[in-house]
């Protein structure tokens, strides 16, 4: 199971040994002809290398860059910005205001009978109530999320 496995290739090979032996004609022939584009034409590979400097520099300096837009940011009135004393300010005042609702929906609980005009007051208090509970568990759970 823990057999050391031998291998018969030669220690003194290479890669890149192995790489040239098998084209090394090929590479030779591409330096020399490469040597001798660039002994024969300097000042045409010398320009072409300048030119390609200035037209990187022009490209960089003349050539618009895309800036990414920010869309604008939007605060709904359903999620508060829980930020700093503003989220502080925005969350204990509506805990107030679900305290005053509850007073006034007790109030109503406490009477004997109710007219048309206290069950549209108590129908407004608890749909009230609810746009408040549900602006608090949206800013809860911003606050918790990382």
């Amino acid at each position: 199971m823990f057999k050391k496995i031998t291998s018969n290739r030669p220690p003194d090979t290479t890669l890149w040994a192995a790489f040239y032996k098998e084209f090394g004609k090929y590479i030779d022939g591409s330096i020399i002809r490469t040597k001798r584009f660039l002994e024969a034409r300097p000042r045409a590979v010398f320009s072409a290398m300048v030119g390609s400097i200035l037209v990187s520099v022009s490209c960089f300096l003349f050539l618009p860059k895309e800036i990414p837009k920010k869309e604008p940011l939007q605060l709904s009135v359903q999620q508060p910005v829980m930020d700093g004393m503003g989220g502080i300010v925005t969350t204990v005042s509506a805990l107030k205001e679900l305290l005053e609702i509850r007073t006034v929906l007790d109030t109503l609980m406490q009477k004997e009978s109710l007219d048309s005009a206290d069950s549209l007051l108590m129908e407004s208090a608890i749909d009230r109530m609810q746009i408040l509970e549900k602006r608090l568990a949206e800013a809860n759970k911003h606050q918790n999320s990382p």
